[in-house]
């Protein structure tokens, strides 16, 4: 149903990315790993899955792991063990001095290194596998030591297949124009970067889940021009509106208010290794009414009533570009990403900061 919150698992459920689904198939079968890109909403985690389901009918064991909220290998050794344990994938471990071999799988022995470990456990992988890493970025902390890991699987287990998702920051970046020293120099992955629907796609994802939920519907344009394209928002008002019940004005009303929530729960992540939070929020306060690089500048002095310099005002922007809160529109030219967060209240949140900030 194209109205379930849920991402989607299967093609008939996956609307409008038939290309893009494609080429991810086509990369991996072909020996390439595949990143997928896109701002919040736009159906990221929904591909990966399609194209994990797609990819085990061509043969390979699929594995998903969700990143969100990992931060360390340890972490994410003990998911791809459970992962791998599901799905009995076949490991050539006989005798291991990292894990204990049983008849349901394998299990970390105490006390061993992870590093160690997790490369192990991916170079032992005897079938065709492809993992799929939904939010890499939040293992950007422990990145050195990662990428250390997939370039020995690279370099010595052919089976092994990764597509990753995420958002342009940290090792997001590195995977995608890795430099001389990193161990994937010469062999990044393929990037599929996802856009917002056309308005014509747009209003016919509309069409489409409104006759499935056989509910009659003619508002397409109201509801595009304040929620655009982006398929998690469109998804989110058709399921209060033709699933839930509610009427057009609440619907699109509930819409805006939960997606602000969601929109400030992924703001506050990003902002959480951040020393200077209230430099952030002001800028996308400042964006709301200015585009250009120069009166961006302006209005962020004067809402932080300090002069802000050109470099941090740049990093600032280049994060929030990185992490698709922010686009760039053209030579010195910036804008909110997501309509949703174009519409949130950045005030009460400004006031935190700047509180928080003045009594370090």
């Amino acid at each position: 149903m194209l109205f379930d919150l849920h991402p989607k698992e299967s093609r008939d459920e996956l609307f409008g990315r038939d290309s893009e689904l494609e080429f991810v198939r086509r990369q991996v079968l072909a020996g390439n790993w595949v990143i997928i890109g896109g701002q919040r909403g736009i159906g990221k985690t929904s591909l990966l899955k399609v194209a994990l389901r797609e990819l085990e009918g061509d043969g390979f064991r699929a594995v998903y792991v969700n990143l969100r909220g990992v931060n360390s290998l340890r972490d994410l050794l003990s998911l791809l063990v459970n992962e791998i344990n599901r799905s009995r994938i076949n490991l050539g471990l006989r005798v291991s001095l990292n894990f204990v071999v049983g008849s349901l799988g394998v299990s970390v022995r105490s006390g061993r290194r992870v590093m160690n470990s997790l490369l192990e456990l991916l170079l032992s992988i005897s079938d065709r596998t492809v993992i799929g890493l939904d939010e890499v970025q939040e293992l950007s902390r422990v990145g050195g030591q990662f990428l250390k890991i997939l370039g020995n699987v690279f370099a010595s287990n052919p089976r092994v297949s990764f597509i990753f998702t995420g958002s342009y920051v940290g090792l997001m970046r590195t995977l995608i124009n890795p430099g001389p020293d990193s161990p994937l120099y010469g062999r990044p992955p393929v990037e599929v970067r996802l856009r917002p629907l056309g308005d014509d796609e747009a209003r016919e994802f509309l069409r489409r889940g409104f006759e499935e939920a056989g509910v009659a519907f003619n508002r397409y344009d109201e509801v595009i021009s304040r929620i655009d394209g982006i398929i998690g928002w469109l998804t989110l008002f058709g399921n209060y509106h033709a699933i839930r019940g509610l009427g057009f004005e609440d619907a699109l009303r509930m819409t805006v208010e939960e997606g602000g929530k969601i929109m400030l729960s992924e703001l506050e992540h990003f902002l959480e290794d951040k020393v200077n939070k209230a430099l952030y929020i002001a800028v996308l306060q400042a964006l709301k009414v200015v585009s250009r690089w120069s009166e961006i500048k302006s209005a962020v002095s004067a809402i932080l009533g300090v002069g802000v310099g050109d470099r941090e005002l740049m990093n600032a922007l280049n994060s929030l570009v990185g992490y698709n809160f922010v686009e760039r529109r053209g030579r010195g030219e910036y804008g909110i990403a997501d309509p949703i967060l174009r519409q949130v209240d950045m005030v009460p949140l400004l006031r935190r900061y700047l509180r928080r900030e003045a009594n370090v």
